[in-house]
């Protein structure tokens, strides 16, 4: 291809004056770069210069051809082959029930046809667009459906000089194909990688991540600080969470929230920080729980205790009692092990727990308190009545108890026992834990540590993936806000934490302790129980699974069973719950949406035949609608408990 220096200022004109009228917010983008750079045109070559050299060492056409002739031998897939498996369903469970139901039509391993066979791609994600060379020649060459482009500025706007942007634009404008352009400096300068990834992960979310799981990864430039993407991929507990979780649980979640409003359970309306001077102990129960006792002990008058969890079991058998007890888990084993601990003993402190958690649990303590839980259903259900859902509580209540005495003003946060592993994986919890009781329930739990890390006072500390993205969560909660947090515990290193050994530890200043505590349980009432009308929510979501099941009921007569509108299908769906506008009804389908698409976009992308990919849609949308039919039912008897 020769390239001519009028042949860049015509492209350059013409892409002004279109995207100036169909995307000013892109040109703007653009022409909002201050750093300089040239775009030289040399022996019918063309290449840029942002001083530090030719970009593309002479010549960008040829650079790009090879990269796209390297995809077409070897693309390069996002995610392998997906396996699933049945084992671990339970027939009890609705989502376990369609989930072994899609599996017996699917097989567990589930392979798509090689790209050089149905040159359709999915989605592509694409890294760096540059002069765009590589973009027209990869829509040449494969049906490109949906395309996310991550780039920088300063390399984006050389596309001004040489991309077609109308022909971009109306290839993706077509129904049932998606552009997501993502563009600026932090996907190469933000250290917080979920921070740099933030709109990556909402696209995701968009698209639907079960189409995303059959992706392909193009990447035009390697950045220098590089885009670490695929670290995110591999890092994220935000990404890996997307496809957790499951319908039964958040109808649970529904169902203990409202039970909730006949206990009058108060929930969390801040109006009152504890004083700037406040101190605050968190309390886990790992190993090195047991040397920090006697310091506990000590310092306990000194300092708001909250313990974590099983920590408490571990309390009794000291005689420590903590201010507040924080529990997460939504099942009626908390409950169970609670009572082991002894109620005697648990009525002279304060429970503060999550809105799901088993509703029991409150009436063993001397008062009780909720807060509202990130990504739940009954927390949407009493966050627009003013209460804030409280961010990196989970998925171990450390991250609770941390995230809890941040929100309610200290500044000063000592964890003690907050291992989040081991040195020795025998050893997995304080030796005065019910974990070593036999006669307790917690004694049958198997903990695994197989993951090492970098240990808080050095060395190497063995952890598994829950205490891992406990870790990014403490981490999370320190750096946003702002609290000085210090370690006592011998376990996983805690970035933004500063390692204390506990044989220095010591307090020298005081703080009127009882008032602290007051300032907390202040921050509580049941204004809520006024504001929400649960039947007339109830009834509402009732109607919204109705119409979604009707909706779902008429795709095999939307799409036909080609590839294009098979992943428009999938495409579709999320958009469709989404325009329902009710959070309830999103969160309730979410998990087993993204799940089952995963699943069955892969099969369908493995049939060759479009008469046997016609026969498995029906099956599908025919499931997905038995699903939200027999959902619904389950709404139904929530409307008769609550309505």
């Amino acid at each position: 291809m020769v390239i001519t220096e009028e042949g860049l200022k015509e492209r350059l004109y013409k892409n002004h004056e279109l995207l100036s009228k169909k995307a000013p917010g892109l040109l703007q983008v653009m022409s909002a770069v201050s750093l300089p750079f040239s775009v030289n045109v040399s022996d019918g070559k063309v290449d840029a210069d942002m001083g530090g050299g030719p970009i593309y060492g002479g010549d960008a056409y040829t650079i790009c051809l090879r990269q796209v002739e390297a995809f077409e031998e070897k693309p390069v897939r996002m995610f392998p082959d997906l396996i699933r498996t049945k084992e671990g369903l339970s027939e009890d469970i609705i989502a376990h029930r369609f989930t072994r139901e899609l599996l017996e039509r699917t097989g567990e391993k589930i392979e798509a046809l090689p790209l050089n066979r149905t040159r359709h791609i999915p989605l592509l994600l694409m890294v760096g667009l540059g002069f765009g060379f590589h973009l027209e020649m990869l829509l040449d060459r494969f049906e490109v459906q949906n395309l996310i482009l991550l780039d920088v500025p300063a390399f984006f706007r050389l596309s001004l000089y040489t991309l077609d942007w109308e022909r971009v634009i109306n290839y993706f404008s077509k129904p049932g194909r998606s552009l997501n352009l993502i563009v600026h400096d932090k996907l190469i300068l933000e250290q917080d990688l979920d921070g740099a990834f933030s709109d990556l992960l909402k696209v995701i979310q968009q698209i639907n991540p079960g189409l995303f799981y059959w992706g392909y990864y193009f990447e035009h430039l390697q950045y220098n600080p590089p885009m670490r993407i695929m670290d995110w991929f591999n890092r994220s507990p935000a990404f890996q969470e997307i496809f957790h979780g499951f319908f039964d649980d958040e109808l649970w979640s529904l169902r203990w929230t409202l039970e909730k409003f006949e206990k009058k359970i108060p929930l969390y309306y801040p109006k009152k920080k504890v004083s700037e001077d406040a101190v605050a102990f968190v309390l886990g129960a790992g190993p090195s729980l047991d040397y920090a006792l006697e310091k506990i002990k000590e310092y306990r008058d000194r300092a708001v205790i909250f313990s974590c969890g099983s920590t408490i079991s571990a309390l009794k058998k000291a005689g420590i009692v903590p201010d507040f007890h924080v529990e997460i888990e939504r099942t009626k084993y908390t409950y169970d092990t609670l009572v082991e601990v002894g109620r005697d003993f648990l009525k002279q402190t304060r429970l503060i727990a999550n809105n799901p958690l088993w509703t029991e649990c409150f009436k063993l303590f001397k008062k009780g308190y909720m807060f509202l839980k990130l990504n739940d259903t009954g927390a949407l259900l009493l966050e627009p009545t003013g209460s804030p859902i409280i961010w990196h509580t989970g998925p171990t209540v450390t991250a609770a108890g941390v995230a809890l005495a941040a929100e309610f003003g200290f500044k000063e946060i000592y964890l003690f026992g907050v291992d989040l592993g081991s040195k020795d994986p025998s050893r997995h919890h304080s030796s005065l834990s019910n974990y070593y009781d036999p006669e307790s329930m917690l004694s049958k739990a198997r903990v695994e540590f197989e993951i090492p890390m970098s240990g808080n006072f050095g060395g190497e500390v063995y952890t598994n993936s829950w205490f891992a993205i406990t870790k990014y969560a403490i981490e999370q909660t320190i750096k946003k806000k702002g609290v000085k947090v210090y370690n006592t515990s011998d376990g996983v290193k805690i970035e933004g934490a500063v390692p204390l050994p506990i044989e220095f530890f010591k307090l020298e200043g005081s703080f009127d302790k009882e008032k602290a505590i007051r300032d907390i349980e202040e921050n509580f009432d049941t204004r809520y129980l006024k504001m929400i009308k649960p039947g007339e929510v109830l009834r509402k979501l009732s109607m919204d699974f109705e119409t979604l099941a009707e909706k779902v009921k008429s795709y095999p007569k939307r799409f036909s069973p080609s590839l294009y509108d098979t992943i428009h299908s999938f495409l579709i769906l999320p958009s469709e719950v989404v325009s329902f506008k009710n959070p309830l009804l999103y969160n309730l389908l979410y998990h087993n949406m993204h799940q089952w698409s995963q699943t069955a976009l892969g099969y369908a992308l493995s049939l060759e035949e479009e008469e046997k990919r016609r026969g498995f849609m029906q099956f599908f949308w025919d499931m997905f609608y038995r699903f939200l039919k027999t959902a619904n039912r389950e709404i139904q008897r929530l409307l008769e408990d609550f309505g």
